[in-house]
């Protein structure tokens, strides 16, 4: 039996399969398994005429061939004949066949294998196409001359003589079918024909842009009359004959034919290059008998872009690097191959929609060029280059990598890890955040879990919730849920992948680590990851070799390990004694300290080593191991001393090393450890000289960076340390103060100082890029030169401006302290005279936190009237800039500042001038102590330490709203819109209670308004950013705080100075905006409405108040809502005019035109709900009036009942 093909072998495998079936075939012994016998009778041959061979083939003979020396068909098969097989030819007559003309056109080329025995049959009549008649009178007959055309064009074609090369066609190609008459309608001698044939042949030589050029120079040179005439010459055939001569050559084509309309309609043959198909004798060839069109697409050329307009959306597609592209793209060798037969061959690159295909693909290439293009897409989105461009499907593209990373073929997996990488872990965020290592905002760290909140209630209202869902809200959350823990040890342990993926998966579990302190718990508890982490990545060796990927796995440490232990120290103490008791970390970081380094590698690794010792030390632990350690840290800070510096030219990461020395020294000395004394002996020293040296280098550099200064940073902090513990001056420290404030060096610092502000940079959350699903720093600005925050640009002096001057608050020098403040009057004019932007943003922190210190450094010493407002407003400003783990800021500037009657200036209390003991408001400056307890008690200032990690709702929130004056009055109504379930009590216990919460809301309401309206009449600049709505409705929180409060003698007196207040603005209300802290005024107004038909008592504020968004000029719904629904307020609702805060003329005019509300006043004026001579009464009798003036021909229902009412108010 013969071999058959099996599924996995190839072209080679079947020509070798071929060549043994043809031996075998030859193998005369072999017998077939079967034989057909021919029936028929044998035709009778002619005999051969020579001995040697048969005879040569017309072919043969055509092309010069001898014998057996035919050529043959072109193939890959050495031996053709034995392929072949023996080709049989018969006798015919001699006749010569032309070589037909090559067309350059690749054609399939036949297998062998498919073809049988080749026998050619006898040809009676062979018709001899190009053969030339000899003439009769053996002399050539004379030509008839050319037409002049034609001899132009044979001189222009000798000319210019084109090579003759294989190029795609194009529109300017030759057209080869186009109309062109059967004869000529000019000429009509006998010479007609001949003229017309040469230049038909010339025409179709030509190409469609040739022959327009040809014809512009034509009738150019012509006369127009002539042109004219030979127009209308040929205009003179009939219609019906030209259609006939269509029909003919069509019938001459089979059909098949397409004929062109107009000359001028360009062909779309560029669509087409090389194309088979076209080809006229394509029925011809073997198995083109039947043609499958669309199986041929894949082969068709690429249509051209069509031209889209300016805002019209289109898919986006993306470069093998994640790069979006344009709409279109030049086809050439650089980007031919972005091109594919997709959904829209004529683009570029490759859809979202078409990689998520591919990476379901069974060709393994296709997978990974489709991972890493995903990956590329990611990776541009964290950094915010498709920010507000386009929306990158984040959840969806989640579930196919996380499913693309349970593949265990190394050359998957990499892509897969590396798109899981860029999805998660934003680079930009975390550079950012290696940034502040040095300093000492470095050694915090925040905590990026999102909001579990709208979880937990999908999960209460939903008995399913999906994976997609959850992935939706928080993808870290989804992520957990996939076993991401078990499948990163996996690969780091048993598929032990290349260097690359290593740094991925590792870099995938520092930011696991960061999303809270609970995960970071579960990675510490899981022990088979940690130990493989610890075996591989971290064992105690010497860290002075050359990087080279090949170190993974072979008992080097690896960086991105090293952070991840950096950042799961900081995390909690828990976390911490785990990594200390049960996976020994010290032993690796004390080996990686004491080895010695040259080279970069290695000093980044013994940076993390000391960053990560500094983290334990916080903490209070491994303080044996830090004592043990103290000669090689004293040795290494000796080094920097003597070797380091700050200048621009000096190396970063030298300086970096430096930093984070001193720093552990500063942790060292702040544990107040036994055993320190000698080493305190030969850190001083060595601390005076650095600080010196690297001042007095700052104080002459005419540039700096702020990589360079983090090293005088981290010595300007320990040197704050050593002053508290040995509570003694230091004189060194003092000059170089001095020195530094005056001069050159300092100036460039606070050039730089404004463009540095994160405070005052106008950007808001939407210019940064933040993701819902995933929690994100916010460190890249979107449309900016330098793409990160001005907090972090390289020259932002911010961090160590923060140092600085809370190392002054320490020194008690008040000239330097003094000289450095007055540099800062600039940045504070503008910082007061700006509303502060990128509160909540975690970097912003440094920034606050120098504030603060100027603040702090300034109630030290007495400060001029001018400087003293000025630095007012700027702690006023802070009160609602601090986040919510900055309560101890926040009391100081209570006690010291907001709330200190040293820090109102004269020229503010000139406002309180006007205010006499008759109002009641006397008592308020002498009560500022009282104030300060009732915001004090309301915000809850008890500040507990959290340690290093700070909770995400610590440093996004605030710890006062904008509008924090009235914090008070809105927790008071927040508490009572709460249903209280709880049972009521009774007895003396319960009265006094009751009793005491009372007096607490009177005193709490009672501050608040006091301290209120001293902001309004002394500081009103300070409240211009808050809308004048959202202050009404603040103020009319009082009356539905409680249902008496507000008639108290006292409150109702402030009442009315604040609404006062108000109401000279009142051409800034508008209540049909979103208001700030209020779902919509409607529902509010409808309390107030119920609160004031209950309990109002007539109250004249109270009613002024609700008479408010009744005028004339504000929606007409918001008077409906009264007379309709709330009518029952009328009758109590009146006030003199001289506290309304419109005149009466805006409640009467314009007119009411709503006839609805012209009902309700009618209905009201014959339902005695008006008292006579009210205001209610008022507007209700002049719009029913001026109703009936308008329509006093219609004798209506309503223009009966008004005459009623007035006789009837008349008798």
């Amino acid at each position: 039996m013969f071999k058959r093909p099996k599924p996995g072998e190839d072209e080679d495998d079947i020509l070798r399969m071929q060549e043994e079936f043809l031996n075998e075939k030859r193998n005369q012994t072999i017998q077939p398994a079967a034989a057909v016998t021919n029936l028929r009778p044998e035709r009778n041959k002619r005999p051969s005429t020579s001995e040697g061979g048969r005879k040569p083939s017309k072919y043969a003979q055509a092309k010069g061939l001898k014998g057996q020396a035919e050529k043959r068909a072109r193939t890959d098969v050495p031996s053709t004949s034995a392929v072949m097989g023996e080709i049989l030819e018969k006798n015919t007559e001699n006749s010569e066949v032309l070589e037909v003309e090559d067309d350059n056109v690749y054609y399939p080329k036949v297998l062998p294998s498919l073809l049988g025995d080749i026998v050619e049959r006898n040809v009676t009549d062979f018709v001899e196409f190009d053969t030339k008649v000899m003439p009769s009178q053996g002399f050539p007959v004379v030509s008839k001359r050319g037409s002049i055309f034609s001899k132009k064009m044979q001189m222009k074609k000798n000319e210019q003589t084109r090579m003759d090369i294989d190029e795609p066609s194009s529109s300017t190609d030759k057209v080869p079918n186009i109309n062109l008459p059967l004869k000529s309608f000019i000429v009509e001698s006998n010479d007609a024909e001949n003229i017309h044939g040469e230049n038909v042949k010339m025409l179709k030589e030509m190409s469609e842009q040739d022959i327009l050029e040809e014809q512009k120079k034509l009738l150019s040179s012509l006369d127009p009359k002539l042109v004219e005439f030979l127009k209308s010459k040929r205009q003179q055939g009939s219609t019906s004959k030209i259609t006939q001569v269509i029909e003919g050559a069509a019938k001459a084509e089979d059909n098949k034919m397409e004929v062109i309309e107009t000359l001028g309609v360009s062909t779309n043959d560029d669509l087409w290059e090389n194309d088979v198909l076209s080809h006229p004798k394509v029925n011809n060839w073997l198995h083109f008998d039947t043609l499958e069109k669309d199986k041929l697409e894949w082969m068709k050329g690429i249509e051209e872009s069509k031209k889209i307009k300016m805002d019209e959306p289109y898919e986006a597609r993306f470069d093998f690097n994640g790069y979006l592209l344009p709409y279109s793209l030049d086809y050439n060798e650089k980007t031919k191959s972005l091109f594919h037969h997709g959904d829209e061959p004529h683009r570029p690159g490759y859809s979202i929609t078409e990689l998520i295909e591919l990476t379901r693909s069974t060709i393994t290439q296709q997978r990974v060029m489709a991972l890493n293009t995903i990956a590329g897409i990611l990776e541009y989105h964290s950094a915010g280059t498709y920010n507000n461009i386009i929306e990158v499907p984040i959840s969806k593209l989640f579930f196919i990598i996380r499913i693309a990373m349970d593949d265990n073929k190394v050359i998957v997996l990499e892509p897969a890890l590396k798109a899981m990488r860029n999805l998660l872990y934003n680079r930009i965020d975390e550079a950012s955040l290696d940034a502040l290592i040095g300093f000492e905002e470095g050694t915090l760290q925040p905590c990026l879990e999102n909001d579990k909140s709208e979880i937990e209630e999908l999960q209460s209202r939903e008995s399913e919730f999906t994976d997609y869902h959850l992935a939706e809200i928080d993808i870290m959350t989804a992520l957990q849920r996939t076993e991401i823990l078990q499948r990163l040890y996996y690969i780091l342990e048993t598929i032990k992948p290349s260097f690359n993926s290593v740094q991925y998966s590792l870099q995938i579990l520092s930011r696991l680590a960061r999303d809270s302190v609970d995960l970071a718990l579960k990675i510490v508890e899981m022990d088979h990851l940690m130990y493989s982490i610890m075996k591989h990545f971290i064992p105690p060796t010497s860290t002075n070799f050359v990087f080279d990927p090949s170190i993974v796995y072979n008992g080097k440490p690896i960086l991105a390990a090293l952070k991840l232990l950096r950042i799961l120290s900081l995390q909690s103490i828990e976390v911490t004694r785990i990594l200390l008791t049960k996976y020994e970390i010290l032993k690796p970081i004390s080996e990686y300290i004491s080895s010695g380094v040259d080279r970069t590698y290695g000093l980044k690794i013994q940076t993390e080593a000391f960053c990560t010792l500094s983290n334990i030390l916080c903490f209070g632990l491994g303080t044996e191991v830090a004592i043990a350690l103290s000669p090689v840290i004293v040795t290494a800070l000796h080094k920097h001393v003597k070797g380091t510096d700050i200048f621009v030219e000096s190396s970063i990461l030298s300086a970096t090393h430096a930093a984070v020395v001193l720093q552990l020294v500063n942790r060292l000395l702040r544990c107040i450890l036994n055993g320190m004394d000698s080493y305190k002996q030969q850190i001083y020293p060595l601390l005076k000289e650095g600080v010196q040296k690297w001042m007095t280098q700052l104080s002459m550099a005419d540039s700096y960076t702020c990589g360079h200064l983090r090293l005088l940073c981290s010595a300007i902090d320990c040197c704050k340390t050593v002053t508290l513990i040995e509570n003694l001056p230091m004189k060194f420290l003092n000059d170089s103060l001095r020195n530094l404030s005056q001069s050159h060096g300092f100036d460039v610092i606070i050039k730089n100082l404004i463009p540095s502000s994160n405070l005052l940079s106008g950007l808001e959350n939407k210019d940064l890029h933040l993701t819902k699903n995933l929690m994100s720093l916010g460190g890249s600005v979107i449309d900016s030169r330098q793409k990160v925050l001005p907090v972090l640009t390289v020259g932002s002096p911010i961090p160590f401006l923060a140092s600085l001057f809370n190392l002054l608050t320490y020194v008690n020098d008040k000239e330097t302290s003094e000289t450095f403040l007055r540099h800062l009057s600039t940045y504070l004019s503008k910082l007061s005279n700006k509303v502060p932007s990128l509160c909540d943003n975690w970097f912003t922190r440094m920034e606050i936190n120098f504030v603060f210190s100027v603040i702090k450094l300034s109630t030290q010493y007495d400060i001029s009237e001018a400087s003293k407002d000025l630095l007012y407003t700027v702690a006023n400003k802070l009160c609602y800039i601090l986040r919510n783990d900055k309560k101890y800021e926040l009391d100081f500037l209570f006690s010291y500042v907001v709330f200190d009657k040293h820090w109102f200036t004269a020229e503010r209390l000139l406002n309180l001038v006007n205010l006499t003991d008759a109002d009641g408001f006397s008592k308020a400056l002498t009560s500022i102590e009282d104030i300060k307890i009732c915001y004090s008690k309301v915000v809850n200032m008890n500040y507990r330490d959290t340690g290093p990690n700070i909770r995400f709702r610590s440093w996004r929130e605030p710890i006062l709203p904008r509008d924090w004056i009235y914090f008070p009055i809105l927790t008071l109504y927040s508490k009572s819109q709460e249903t209280d379930n709880a049972p009521k009590v009774v007895g003396e216990h319960a009265k006094r209670v009751a009793e005491r919460v009372a007096a607490d809301k009177e005193f709490i309401i009672r501050c608040s308004l006091e301290w209120i309206l001293f902001n309004e009449l002394c500081f009103p600049d300070l409240l211009n950013d808050i809308d004048v709505t959202d202050r009404f409705c603040r103020i009319m929180c009082v009356y539905l705080c409680d249902n008496s409060l507000f008639l108290d003698a006292k409150i109702k007196i402030l009442l009315r100075k604040c609404t006062e207040i108000l109401f000279k603005k009142k051409s800034k209300l508008d209540f049909d905006k979103q208001l700030i802290g209020l779902h919509n005024f409607q529902d509010f107004y409808t309390q107030l409405l119920e609160q004031f038909q209950s309990v109002s008592y007539g109250d004249p504020t109270f009613a002024s108040c609700i008479l408010v968004p009744l005028a004339q000029k504000h929606n007409v719904k918001w008077r409906k809502l009264l007379w309709s629904e709330y009518a029952g307020c009328l009758r109590a609702l009146d006030c003199p005019e001289e506290l309304m805060c419109y005149d009466i003329k805006d409640y009467l005019y314009p007119d009411e035109t709503d006839e609805s509300l012209i009902k309700s006043y009618f209905l009201a004026l014959s339902t005695n709900l008006l008292r006579p001579g009210t205001v209610a009464h008022r507007i209700a009798t002049h719009h029913a009036a001026s109703y009936s003036k308008r329509n006093v021909f219609r004798r209506s229902f309503f223009t009966v009942v008004l005459f009623y009412m007035l006789l009837k108010m008349d008798s």
